[in-house]
């Protein structure tokens, strides 16, 4: 018996191995994704009217197992609806997309294919999928895509060679689910637009059966809705259970027990669609309604978290909640919403509450019609309140609810706050006192809220809040308030004006406001007060006029650590009147004035002292969300540091104009760290660059007797790298740590170390400068009376015709520089200084010592001209095999001192003083380029000698020259070459090739080349600008 068992076992093993094994067999070498793929595709084309692709699909049996499955990876199918049948190619638009997916995977019964050639589908799974569901202006929807011998026959026919075989004769899916989808709903025909997201949806039971009976499960994690333009639903959360009678033949849909769920509501729905596919219509008979057993049911809807639910509570009243959805559905059809909600003398009593709410009467009902055929309208035909200390009476209603809403309605409320603790039972820890009186009637048309038309707002009444107290010690909240009184009066006398009346009339005041939740808000705000009035209307077509007075107290707003603001008392006028070019658009005019004004946050501060705005505004024609302002804007102090430019910045008693897209400065002073200017010009565009990221433009004179190079680098430096940090706008801010080190940036005693860096121009920059500087640090360098253009755009630098005084000499330069990231630079400029000490020439220039290394052997008063374009390192050094230039030196009455060269050369020639001799006069022309510095023959006088030098220096610092000597002590002429490097130099005796005292000057190069280089500048900037 034992034995028997062994062998069963082991062939049952066997078989199992063998099976497994020949189904990763057919799995991965018959029927792989690359076979497997375009049969799919090519049935899925055929059966349907789209064109339908897959990324790659595949066979499963272990994922799925016991079951096969196959799997679709980033799957898409376009419609082929609204093609023209009459061409042959197909061009397809963005409405065409019906939908595309991230994977799909069917659970299928492969027997059921190779016996019947039936594809029957135990589970449908579609994951993230992109679902747009198009009806065109004609009615026609895009998802049609249903061939229509596959409707009659659910048979797909393939040919091969001259025989007709049939790949599929049927399909049955029994279930479907679909996750983390997304549906758009566009109906062109009725100007509908809907969108949901997060769209999850199971459907159990034969699908494709002529007669089915389904469950559905749908839901969405938020909905929006567009009608004609106008959003009208959003942040709505959906979800709906329902059986489903479903009879193809009659296109019949059936609901049976349906539940939907509106965010926190329960409805139950029932009633019936059915299609009319020779129209294009569905008619549309659905009943909803809420199942209140009582009216506690609806107090448990209040959360929790506000109200104990308490099962010890006696209730009386009839709750009824209802309404249908009845119409059809199609081009230019929309079914009709009614609905209702009521609650007849509902009462509420809590066991162990000493009072109770005596009488609760609710009457709501609306009517929308999309299609405008019927008015639609939202009616609150009463809402009453009535208990112990507490009377509220509310009516109104809202209409042309889908064109332009007129809401008229009308407050009665006398209630005291420390009551109702006493009715209900409130969480602990929740205090509220305080009382309400109100009597409130308006009539206000939406429309002219939002253009600003204030005037024309019908509203009559008051309402007072005394001693009023909120305060909850689980959500660490108080919320505080003495007294706070709004009134409003309409078409009141006015003998001041010729009309005698007014169309409106309001104040809105209040005795101290404190608010404190948590650590991360606290408010106050000492008495203010607002009042309003309005002038009579002469034309009533025009923007009403109204003026309003303002007086705000001391406010103070903490939130957390992030952000801290403080304003001193403030004064303010506002005024609105038509436009004098469009009396619909409003013009608005303000006039503020503060006592001070602190903010600070991210790092960010900001301090201002009696600061005052004279502002007018109009909606811009085009785009009436932007509004075009100007006016003027004035301080006597103001103050600010940002760790994006981290220097401590100070401007005082200054004036700015304000006008559309500019601003005007007139003697603005700014003291950023070391530096000053005093500013006069215009800066444009300022909202746009800080709002929109577009492009700063500023046309300013700058005057100034420090500017700080050194310090406005760094700054700008330490600035980018603190962008970084703060992720600025989103999460993060500078630790303490940090802006200690920022800091150092802004001490009036930093200097910049020796070491310079690229400077990079910020983008989005066009500035330009009228300078008049006095004085200029920058490295070592100390430059004066500075004066010129000075052009900031497309992240380059223009010099124009610069003239300043540096290291007691004139300079004139032409330049340009151009840098957009730190690693180089490019620069080309024309350099002109006249009189300077060749000493302080290599200060100035420090690379041309090591492009000249002659000049360290001279001492004097030189004139240096220099042309020149060359790429910079990071440290602000020249790139020397990308330098190319040409220069002229010219001096008299120079000192030729003892240096690496011309010493070993008096050595050689027995000078009479080998220190120091005399040179009447030396002009040296020079020009580098492909590292090689080419020195033209010039003429040189120096002890008893008169000699012509000429040659060429290369970057290796090795060296070819010959010297003619054209008068000596000895009686004939002769030359000298000198070749090799400083270590190791040679020179040998040859015949002179320079045997003329006048020598021809290449001057000419130099003059052409500052040509070229201010050519190549325009060339740039004009490129740069493209």
């Amino acid at each position: 018996m034992w034995r028997l068992l062994k062998y069963f076992f082991i062939s049952l093993l066997v078989l199992v191995i063998l099976v497994c094994a020949s189904i990763g067999i057919v799995l991965n070498f018959i029927f792989t994704p690359e076979k497997l793929t375009p049969i799919v595709e090519k049935s899925a084309n055929e059966f349907l009217n789209a064109e339908v692709h897959f990324d790659a699909i595949k066979l499963t049996f272990f994922s799925t197992f016991p079951e096969f499955g196959l799997e679709m990876r980033n799957g898409s199918v376009v419609t082929k609806v609204f093609q023209d049948s009459l061409k042959q190619e197909n061009v397809y638009a963005a409405t065409d997309s019906l939908m595309s997916f991230k994977r799909c995977r069917l659970i299928v019964n492969p027997m059921a294919y190779l016996s019947r050639k039936e594809v029957i589908v135990k589970e449908l799974r579609l994951e993230e999928p992109q679902i747009y569901a198009y009806i065109d202006t004609n009615g026609v929807p895009g998802w049609n895509v249903m061939r229509e011998s596959a409707e009659q026959d659910s048979v797909v026919m393939v040919e091969t060679d001259t025989i007709q075989e049939k790949v599929i004769e049927g399909i049955d899916i029994r279930n479907i689910r679909i996750e983390g989808g997304k549906l758009v709903f566009d109906d062109r025909a009725n100007k509908l637009y809907a969108r949901l997201e997060g769209v999850g949806l199971k459907i159990d039971g034969n699908f494709m059966e002529r007669k089915a009976d389904l469950q559905l499960d749908v839901k969405a994690k938020n909905i929006l809705f567009w009608q004609e333009g106008n959003l009208l639903v959003k942040r709505l959360r959906f979800g709906l259970q329902t059986g489903m009678r479903l009879d193809r033949d009659s296109m019949l849909y059936v609901l049976d027990k349906a539940v939907m769920r509106v965010n926190r509501m329960k409805f139950g729905v029932g009633g019936r669609l059915q299609a009319d596919s020779l129209n294009h219509l569905l008619d549309v008979d659905l009943t909803f309604g809420i199942k209140v057993p009582s009216l506690k049911t609806l107090l448990d809807l209040v959360p929790e978290t506000v109200l104990k639910h308490d099962e010890n509570v006696t209730v009386s009243g009839e709750v009824l909640c209802r309404g249908t959805l009845k119409g059809k559905y199609g081009k230019d059809r929309v079914p009709v919403l009614d609905a209702r909600f009521k609650i007849n003398e509902g009462s509420v009593k809590y066991e162990g509450m000493p009072y109770s709410l005596d009488k609760l009467d609710v009457d709501l009902e609306g009517v929308v019609d999309l299609q405008k055929e019927q008015p639609s309208f939202l009616k609150l035909n009463r809402f009453y309140v009535k208990g112990t200390d507490m009377d509220v009476d509310l009516n109104g209603r809202v209409d042309q609810l889908l064109s332009n809403p007129l809401i008229t309605a009308s407050v009665k409320a006398d209630v005291d706050f420390s009551i109702l603790p006493q009715i209900f039972p409130i969480q602990e820890g929740v205090t509220l006192t305080g009382s309400l009186n109100a009597g409130l009637k308006g009539n206000v048309l939406l429309a002219d809220i939002k253009n600003k038309n204030y005037g024309k707002l019908d509203i009559r009444g008051g309402c007072q809040l005394k001693n009023v107290l909120l305060a909850s010690e689980k959500d660490s909240l108080k919320l505080r308030s003495k007294s706070v009184i709004l009134g409003f009066g309409t078409n009141m006398e006015d003998k001041t004006i010729l009309q005698e009346k007014n169309l409106l009339n309001g104040i809105f005041g209040f005795d101290s406001v404190d608010i404190q939740w948590k650590n991360a808000l606290t408010f106050h705000m000492d008495t203010s007060y607002v009042k309003v009035k309005t002038s009579p209307l002469r034309d009533t077509t025009a923007v009403a006029s109204m003026s309003a007075d303002i007086r705000f107290g001391w406010i103070d707003l903490v939130m957390g650590d992030s952000l801290r603001f403080r304003m001193g008392n403030s004064v303010a006028n506002f005024a609105l009147a038509p436009s004098p070019e469009d009396k619909k658009l409003p013009l608005v005019k303000a006039k503020v004035n503060m006592d001070s004004l602190r903010v600070r946050a991210r790092g960010n501060r900001l301090r201002l002292a009696n600061a005052g705005f004279d502002l007018s505004g109009v909606p811009d024609r085009k785009n009436k969300r932007q509004w075009l302002v100007s006016g003027v804007v004035g301080f006597k102090d103001m103050r600010v540091y940002t760790p994006l430019f981290p220097l401590r910045m100070r401007m005082p008693g200054t004036k700015i104009t304000l006008s559309p897209g500019h601003i005007k400065l007139n003697g603005a002073k700014l003291k950023m760290g070391r530096s000053d200017l005093l500013l006069t010009g215009e800066v444009y565009n300022l909202a746009g660059a800080f709002l929109r990221q577009e492009d700063l433009k500023a046309n300013l004179k700058v005057r100034s007797n420090m500017i700080n190079c050194n310090q406005l680098m760094k700054a700008m430096e330490v600035g980018a790298a603190n962008r970084i940090k703060m992720k600025w706008g989103t999460e993060e801010e500078l630790s303490e740590d940090e802006l200690s080190d920022v800091d150092l940036a802004a001490d009036s005693t930093y200097v910049v170390d020796s070491t310079m860096s690229v400077f990079v121009v910020p983008p989005g920059v066009d500035f330009t400068f009228e300078t008049n500087i006095k004085k200029v640090l920058y490295g070592k360098l100390e430059l004066d009376s500075i004066h010129g253009k000075v052009v900031m755009q497309n992240q380059c630098i223009e010099l124009s015709d610069l003239s300043m005084r540096s290291m007691a000499a004139d300079v004139k330069t032409t330049m340009l520089y151009k840098a957009s990231g730190k690693e180089k630079a490019y620069t080309g400029f024309d350099l002109r200084m006249d009189d300077i000490d060749v000493g302080a020439l290599i200060n100035f220039m420090p690379s041309l010592d090591t492009i000249v290394p002659m000049l360290r052997s001279f001492d004097g008063l030189v004139n240096f001209h220099m042309a020149a374009e060359t790429e910079l390192d990071s440290t602000m050094m020249v790139d020397l095999p990308t330098l190319r230039a040409v220069a002229y030196i010219d001096g008299k009455d120079l000192v030729l001192m003892d240096g690496e060269t011309f010493s070993e050369i008096s050595k050689m020639l027995m000078f009479k003083n080998k220190e120091r001799n005399l040179i009447d006069s030396v002009a040296v022309d020079f020009r580098i380029k492909d590292g090689m510095i080419e020195v033209f023959p010039f003429l040189v006088e120096v002890d008893r000698y008169k000699v012509a030098v000429g040659g060429e220096h290369k970057i290796d610092m090795t060296f070819n020259y010959h010297i003619s000597v054209l008068k000596s002590p000895v009686p004939f002429k002769l030359g000298v070459d000198i070749y090799g490097s400083m270590e190791k130099m040679k020179f040998k005796i040859t015949k002179a090739k320079y045997k003329n005292l006048f020598i021809p000057s290449k001057r000419a190069k130099v003059d052409s080349a500052q040509i070229n280089v201010r050519n190549q500048i325009r060339q740039m900037l004009q490129a740069a600008k493209k």
